[in-house]
C-alpha cells in the first residue's frame, strides 16, 4: 500500500471515530440486553484534571489501628516486662527520643554519630561490641571499626594494628606506665608521640570479621598538641594516593581525610610532639560503634581524665551514647552492704562526670553477667546489681541487666554447658558474647521501634500506657 493510501485511510478512521463521539448518546444504548456505552469527544480531547489529594484523603476511611497497637504492646512488654527489659530515669519511654533523632538524620546531615562501648575484660577483643555495631549499622548506616587506640594492647576480632616509635603510654589503667596528668583521651588512655612514630592497619581477614567492619573510607586522627608543628601523612595501600596535614597550633583538633574509594589498609606516620587520643576508621555517614575495652577495672577512672579535654574530646566526634559495662570485675569483693553501697557511690561520681563532659549523650549502664563457680553464683550478685540499677536510674542514666538477660541466677553454669562461656564462668566465649550482642540489638531496636511508633501514634500510645 501506497504511503498516500495509508494516510487517507488514517484520516477517514479518525473521522469516523470522533463522529461516532459526537453522534452516541451519551446514556449509552442497549442491545440484546447488552449496554454500550461509548467517550464523548469532550473527554477525548480534553484531559480531566487530577483530583485534590487532600480532599481524596478527606473521604478516605481510617486506617486500621490494630496492627500498629500489637507492635506497641509487643515493643512495652519486650522493653518493660521481660528478662531483656531495661529501667529507665523516671520510667520515662523518651530517654532515647534524641539519640534516635539523632540517628535518623545522621545520614542526611552527613554526621557520624558515634556510640562509646566502655567495659572491663567481656568486651575485650571487641566482643559483644562487634555484634552490636553491625546490627547498629544495618539500620542506621556507617561502617568500619571506629575508634581505635594508637596501639592496641589486645588484639581484637576486627583490625590488626602495628605501631612503633618514640611512643609513650599515658593511661588510667592496666600495666602500662601511668602518668598523673590527666591527658588520657576518650579511650582513657593516650600514646605520647616526642618525635616520629607510625602505625599500620589493615583489617582482620579472621572468621569473626564481617564485610562491614573490614573497610574504611574516612580516617581521622584525634590529637592533642603541644606547642610546634605536627605533621600527620597517611598512604593509603589500597591505590587512593598519600595525604599530609600539618597543625601547629596547640590542643585538641582532629586531622580527617576522605579517601577516594573504599580501603581496608592504610599506614600513618606522625612527627611532632603530641598526645594521640585514637585513631577513627569509619565508613559512610550513620553510626559508629567504639569498643573500649579495659581489662582488670571497674569503671571508676572516668574522672582521672581532664574535665576540659574530654569535653572537648567528646564534642569533636559527635558522642550520641555512652555505654558503661562495668562490675565484674568488683562483684567478688562486694560482699557488706557498706562495700556495695562504697561501690555504687564510685559509679554515680562517673556517671556524674560523663553528664558533665558530654550533656547531650544518653548514658547506658550495662550490669555483670551471672558468675561463680559451676554450680553456685556469687552471694551478693543480685544485691550488686538491683543497686547499681537504682544508682543509674537516679543519676539520669538507663540500665540493662546481662544477668537478666542470659537468664538469671545460675545461668552461667547453663551457658558454659552449652559452650556460650569459658571455663573461668565469668566469661562469653566469642559464641555467647555474639549470642549477648545481638539479645541486647534485638531489646534496643524495640526501643527504636516504639520511638518510631510513638512519632506516629502519639495519642494511641497514651491511651495504651
Amino acid at each position: 500500500m501506497k504511503l498516500t493510501d495509508t494516510l487517507k485511510f488514517f484520516i477517514i478512521t479518525v473521522a469516523l471515530l470522533a463522529l461516532l463521539c459526537v453522534v452516541f448518546p451519551a446514556d449509552g444504548i442497549r442491545f440484546a440486553g447488552i449496554e454500550f456505552r461509548f467517550p464523548t469527544l469532550h473527554k477525548v480531547l480534553v484531559r480531566e484534571k487530577a483530583k485534590d489529594i487532600d480532599s481524596l484523603l478527606a473521604v478516605a476511611p481510617k486506617r486500621d489501628l490494630s496492627q500498629a497497637i500489637d507492635s506497641i504492646n509487643d515493643c512495652y512488654q519486650t522493653l518493660f516486662s521481660s528478662q531483656y527489659r531495661f529501667w529507665l530515669p523516671n520510667d520515662d519511654p523518651a530517654y532515647f527520643d534524641n539519640l534516635f533523632s539523632s540517628l535518623c538524620q545522621a545520614q542526611r546531615q552527613h554526621r557520624i554519630v558515634r556510640i562509646l562501648h566502655y567495659g572491663d575484660s567481656q568486651i575485650e577483643q571487641d566482643r559483644i561490641t562487634l555484634t552490636i555495631r553491625e546490627r547498629m549499622q544495618e539500620v542506621f548506616g556507617g561502617g568500619g571499626p571506629g575508634l581505635l587506640p594508637l596501639r592496641q594492647p589486645v588484639p581484637t576480632y576486627s583490625f590488626n594494628q602495628n605501631a612503633s616509635g618514640s611512643l609513650f603510654a599515658q593511661t588510667t589503667w592496666g600495666d602500662s606506665a601511668f602518668v598523673r596528668n590527666g591527658h588520657y583521651g576518650p579511650m582513657l588512655r593516650s600514646w605520647h608521640v616526642s618525635g616520629q612514630a607510625s602505625l599500620s592497619l589493615s583489617a582482620s581477614k579472621g572468621m569473626y570479621a564481617t564485610p562491614r567492619v573490614s573497610r574504611f573510607s574516612m580516617l581521622r586522627v584525634l590529637y592533642n598538641n603541644r606547642p610546634g608543628p605536627l605533621s600527620v601523612s597517611m598512604t593509603d595501600r589500597a591505590g587512593s594516593g598519600s595525604f599530609k596535614t600539618s597543625v601547629s597550633e596547640p590542643g585538641i583538633g582532629l586531622i580527617a581525610w576522605q579517601l577516594d574509594t573504599v580501603s581496608s589498609s592504610a599506614r600513618i606516620t606522625i612527627n611532632g610532639n603530641a598526645d594521640i587520643y585514637g585513631i577513627l576508621v569509619d565508613d559512610g555517614y550513620g553510626v559508629a560503634v567504639d569498643n573500649i575495652g579495659m581489662r582488670s577495672t571497674s569503671g571508676h577512672q572516668f574522672g582521672k581524665v581532664k574535665f576540659n579535654q574530654l569535653a572537648e574530646s567528646y564534642k569533636l566526634i559527635d558522642v550520641g551514647m555512652i555505654i558503661m559495662q562495668f562490675g565484674g570485675n568488683s562483684v567478688p569483693y562486694l560482699r557488706t552492704d557498706k562495700a556495695i553501697q562504697d561501690y555504687c557511690s564510685q559509679m554515680a561520681k562517673q556517671i556524674d562526670y560523663l553528664h558533665s563532659t558530654c550533656p547531650d549523650a544518653a548514658i547506658l549502664f550495662i550490669g555483670p553477667s551471672d558468675m561463680g563457680s559451676s554450680s553456685t553464683t556469687y552471694k551478693r550478685l543480685h544485691d550488686v546489681i538491683n543497686s547499681l540499677r537504682q544508682t543509674a536510674n537516679a543519676h539520669n542514666a538507663a540500665f540493662w541487666s546481662i544477668y537478666d538477660a542470659m537468664g538469671g541466677q545460675g545461668s552461667m553454669s547453663a551457658w558454659h554447658d552449652n559452650g556460650l562461656a569459658g571455663s573461668d564462668y565469668i566469661h562469653f566465649t566469642h559464641k555467647g558474647a555474639e549470642l549477648m550482642g545481638n539479645l541486647f540489638s534485638d531489646a534496643f531496636l524495640k526501643f527504636y521501634q516504639l520511638y518510631l511508633l510513638r512519632q506516629q501514634y502519639p495519642d494511641q500510645i497514651e491511651k495504651i500506657r
